[in-house]
């Protein structure tokens, strides 16, 4: 047993959103901070890879953002940010699309105009669209050469088979090829008359002045009550899928299966859980996997989660001689965390680790700014994370024993591993029927 301190639930004040909205009716979240060395906003509509038209046209859009405006070229613009000494960031998600910008206090009038900018009258300039296109097709080769990427990518349409969510992020070649230009303009004009927007400002402000000048830049973005709803991700059965890699002998597997959303009432117990099982260094999967039996440089877990749905997935890499015996373990210490109560330490460990990292998350107002927009898409309260904690803070062996039962069920186990095919497909058959999952972005 290590003697880890116990710390103390934190007491995270999380300043409360003043609320606005645009005269077209789209969400204004502003959140002062006095003490804040910076301001930053973000500006994101719920659209995404899961309800796009073509597959990648989101990324291309977000991409397209700060790439000129109707009133600034790209450098133009590009010069405009490094003179704020700001940054720019970018991105697009299953259900968000959207550019957050961050720089000084003394500035944050021109970073409210050149976020509007960006999203109100992008230019889609034909020059610049040609590079993004490229550079997206150009980024295909490196990622499938990467065994993460496609472990990732083949539990995931494991993980949701024949729904929006398995789709890529970045599209296809095929598809990123078949883009216009006039066609990703198009849909993105939709975005704007008719789907539903969030701006969120963050940091050293006067929220009077900011509220004015956000929903007057802003007016045209609104919020529709016929918003796109995606269908409930299914069940999956357990299923092993394999892909080949490219570069490099070591097997990469991801071992999970579907779990627990945000708004879930099982949620604290089961982030306490993971992070217990394979949420830390010292949690049990690495101990054994990595230290104990040395077949790894670290096996680590994640709960990722949304608003209604979640996912708990192990991430490990091992060599071909290996992997029968590493992916053996994984599924024994499964199934004793489904049967068998945690450790008070082990319970201890996780908890003091999910607080002490908490604190880590919210060193800076870029951090926070970051958690309030995943709140804000997840339209979950201000003092989530308080009641989260203070909840974890109370579990104990007993109130978790049903959510591993429920929760991390080995029977639903989904297993994804790249390496060399021939081999995997004998290591893994024992287990059941490996399936050779073939992904669209390789599929030309």
């Amino acid at each position: 047993m290590v003697n880890v301190p116990r710390l103390e639930a934190p007491n995270f004040y999380f300043p409360e959103a003043i609320s606005a909205h645009t005269p077209a009716g789209a969400r204004i979240l502003l959140v002062p901070m006095a003490t804040a060395m910076t301001v930053s906003i973000g500006v994101f509509v719920r659209e995404g890879t899961a309800t796009e038209p073509i597959s990648g046209m989101s990324s291309v859009v977000a991409a397209m953002l700060p790439r000129g405006t109707q009133k600034r070229t790209h450098r133009e613009f590009t010069s405009a940010i490094d003179r704020l000494g700001a940054t720019v960031q970018t991105n697009a998600a299953r259900r968000s699309i959207g550019i957050t910008i961050t720089g000084l206090p003394d500035h944050w009038i021109q970073l409210i105009e050149l976020a509007a900018e960006c999203i109100t009258a992008p230019a889609f300039a034909a020059d610049e669209f040609d590079k993004v296109r490229q550079q997206t097709l150009a980024s295909f080769p490196l990622l499938l050469a990467d065994s993460s990427y496609r472990a990732r990518r083949i539990f995931h349409k494991l993980r949701y088979p024949n729904h929006p969510a398995s789709r890529p992020l970045n599209g296809t070649p095929a598809s990123i090829a078949s883009l216009q230009r006039d066609d990703v303009a198009a849909w993105y004009n939709q975005l704007i008359r008719s789907s539903a927007w969030t701006i969120l400002m963050i940091g050293n402000f006067d929220a009077d002045a900011v509220r004015q000048l956000v929903a007057s830049h802003f007016s045209q973005l609104g919020s529709t009550a016929e918003q796109q709803q995606l269908p409930q991700p299914p069940e999956p059965p357990s299923a092993i899928g394999i892909g080949q890699s490219i570069l490099t002998e070591q097997v990469e597997l991801r071992l999970g299966h579907s779990a627990v959303g945000y708004t879930s009432a099982d949620y604290p117990a089961a982030l306490l859980v993971a992070t217990a099982f394979a949420g830390h260094f010292r949690s049990r999967v690495n101990m054994i996997l990595r230290e104990r039996q040395g077949l790894t440089y670290g096996a680590f877990g994640v709960l990722s989660a949304s608003k209604r749905a979640g996912t708990f997935a192990v991430s490990t890499s091992t060599t071909p001689d290996n992997v029968s015996r590493a992916i053996e373990l994984l599924r024994t210490e499964w199934q004793r965390l489904a049967s068998a109560p945690l450790t008070n330490d082990e319970i201890h460990q996780a908890r003091q680790y999910l607080f002490g990292s908490f604190w880590r998350s919210v060193e800076t107002p870029d951090a926070i700014a970051a958690m309030a927009i995943d709140l804000a898409l997840n339209d979950l309260p201000t003092n989530f994370y308080n009641q989260l904690l203070t909840t974890i803070d109370a579990l104990d062996a007993s109130a978790l024993a049903s959510i591993q039962q429920r929760v991390f069920d080995p029977a639903r186990l989904i297993i994804a591993a790249v390496g060399d095919l021939e081999r995997l497909f004998s290591d893994l058959s024992p287990l059941g029927k490996p399936e050779h999952v073939l992904l669209e972005e390789e599929q030309q």
